[in-house]
């Protein structure tokens, strides 16, 4: 796409001056999409905000072939159909609502819910699918009563639970797929134990009253690797005996460190994946959901 961006006030400024004369009253510039009524080759102009930041940015569409957020959202149908199940949520109802968030800006893929921080500032997320499910998190705290609440226990194999953590590991990247899928299987018996997959859970996560509880596998597996994610490695912990010292600590000479066997166990679980890392696409997990 022939693309030219203006960063900063005095070129929108002079930007808008330079369109303004060819383009008024033709219906051609404005701050949204009215792609297709316009001619090829036409210069159009979009107001956006640049990535990361706040900065008010003018974007200028030489060749009309800008996709805009309908479009866009059609081109990650599948993705955004998966993870939509997984969080129990009418996938049209996710779509209007994105639709309405994107309306007088151009959107920013990675921040498909225009997040914000406690400062306001725009939340930067690494991609579309983390930016994604970080929105529908907050759209589902936001909007509880859309949120379906049918609970339905794990009765798949094993390589479709490491096919999911294969999938979350490459969209929370800081996360080490070796050692989560290990942890994993220590955890949960190289997921088999029926106790646990019957709880949709898989890395032992506990609460008050007990085993936590997740709706299904999706969530179960994407909730352990949103905790590392966020609680572990964006802690700086990254190695198995540093996530261990929190995730299964024990006293060794009034130190707390992390549980030898647990370690050990865990190891063994490494050897066993080394090699087992292969993309997988979400294609071929949508259709267990």
């Amino acid at each position: 796409m022939n693309i030219i961006t203006y960063k900063n006030i005095r070129c929108i400024i002079c930007s808008l001056a330079l369109v303004l004369p060819v383009h008024i009253g033709t219906g051609l510039l404005f701050p949204s999409f009215g792609i297709d009524s316009a001619p090829k080759n036409s210069l159009i102009a979009y107001q956006a905000y640049e990535q990361g930041t706040n900065n008010n940015v003018v974007i200028l569409d030489l060749n009309k072939d800008y996709c805009d957020i309908s479009c866009f959202l059609y081109e990650n149908d599948d993705t955004v159909e998966f993870l939509t199940k997984i969080f129990g949520i009418d996938k049209n109802l996710i779509k209007t609502d994105l639709i309405e968030r994107n309306k007088d800006d151009l959107y920013n893929k990675n921040n498909i819910g225009v997040l914000r921080d406690k400062s306001g500032e725009l939340n930067d997320y690494n991609s579309f699918e983390q930016g994604f499910i970080e929105y529908l998190f907050d759209y589902s705290k936001k909007h509880p009563s859309s949120v379906s609440k049918s609970y339905v226990p794990y009765e798949g194999n094993a390589e479709y639970i490491v096919n999911l953590i294969r999938y979350f590991t490459k969209i929370y990247d800081n996360v080490d797929y070796l050692t989560a899928v290990s942890i994993g299987a220590h955890e949960s018996g190289y997921y088999k134990v029926k106790y646990m997959l019957n709880y949709n859970n898989i890395y032992g996560g506990m609460s008050s009253n007990g085993l936590i509880k997740h709706k299904n596998m999706e969530y179960g597996v994407l909730s352990y690797i949103r905790m590392l994610s966020i609680y572990y490695y964006g802690a700086g912990l990254n190695t198995v005996e540093s996530i261990g010292r929190v995730y299964c600590p024990s006293k060794v000479d009034g130190k707390t460190v992390a549980r030898p066997s647990w370690v050990k166990n865990v190891k063994i679980a490494m050897n066993y994946y080394k090699d087992s890392y292969e993309e997988v696409s979400v294609s071929k997990l949508i259709e267990n959901v």
